[in-house]
């Protein structure tokens, strides 16, 4: 076994598997980001394959809150599978995870490498979370991997009429443990007490309170009224609204017609590697959206 960055990851306390799908959907992204995110808050170490869709965000999740977060890779670290997410890669490391490989650095790619991969992903977990699944996917077999060794599956549930969710409400069907927020699995994994959870809840609550007693309009809903402001300002106003001058320079170049990332970089000047990590974080809060891999449009 090779590892690169925070090894002593691997001696985590805590740890669960995050794995789904690679065409996920909107609703999909979302769940994977909060899930990690939360739980990594907890201290909980985060494991997923570092492969584009639900796997991608589970690292961000868990990066954006302290950092922990282990990649099992299918190839070496010379030969990074995706290509698009080789900034994850280094963005993973940067901020303190850890990347693990069977495979020597040199090593390419291969499609075949992915269910031994996905038994390790299980093998390090307490317990696997299956976001998004299509029939018969690679995240079915870590959680049957994870079965076999005796951990827990815990399933997030999915729109019946969604071919991405078929796999993991057929889990559910099973006997697989349906999750519907965090400190479900939190619970579980750390041993929480219930008067612990009651208290979180009520953080939780007041905060949701506060946000509405606050009149919090989401920056979606404030930009799509700046698109219908007549005003010759507008660009002036959307970079009052936006955060930083990055998302700014990618949020000016989209519209409502999905552009390609290789098109985003070309038109910014920039690498593939520089926008990745900016417009995933974009997506994340709603200013953007992506109806398929790698094409993104403007939040409607």
């Amino acid at each position: 076994m090779y590892g690169i960055g925070n090894i002593e990851l691997l001696n985590s306390i805590y740890t669960v598997g995050i794995v789904g799908s690679r065409k996920c959907t909107d609703y999909g992204r979302k769940v994977a980001y909060e899930f990690a995110k939360e739980m990594s808050g907890k201290h909980i170490c985060i494991i997923s394959g570092m492969a584009i869709g639900i796997d991608t965000l589970a690292h961000i999740g868990a990066i954006e809150k302290v950092g922990k977060t282990i990649a099992v890779i299918g190839g070496g670290f010379n030969h990074i599978y995706p290509k698009e997410n080789e900034w994850l890669f280094h963005k993973i490391i940067k901020n303190g995870g850890c990347v693990i490989s069977e495979y020597v650095p040199d090593e390419e790619f291969d499609i075949k490498g992915f269910p031994k991969r996905n038994r390790i992903i299980s093998g390090l977990s307490d317990g696997i979370l299956v976001v998004e699944a299509q029939y018969r996917s690679g995240s079915s077999i870590t959680a049957k991997y994870a079965r076999e060794q005796g951990k827990k599956v815990y399933v997030i549930p999915s729109n019946i009429y969604s071919s991405s969710g078929l796999g993991t409400n057929i889990m559910i069907q099973n006997g697989c443990r349906m999750v519907i927020k965090p400190l479900e699995i939190i619970d579980d994994v750390l041993g929480y007490n219930k008067q612990e959870n009651d208290k979180i809840e009520k953080n939780e609550e007041k905060r949701r309170n506060m946000r509405v007693s606050q009149g919090d309009d989401n920056t979606a809903n404030r930009i799509k009224k700046l698109d219908n402001n007549e005003s010759n300002n507008k660009n002036d106003l959307i970079s009052k609204i936006l955060p930083n001058k990055e998302y700014i320079q990618i949020y000016k170049i989209l519209s409502d017609e999905p552009i390609h990332i290789n098109e985003i970089a070309k038109r910014l000047n920039t690498s593939i590697e520089n926008i990745m990590p900016i417009i995933t974080m974009m997506e994340i809060e709603d200013y953007v959206f992506q109806p398929q891999i790698n094409y993104f449009s403007r939040k409607e």
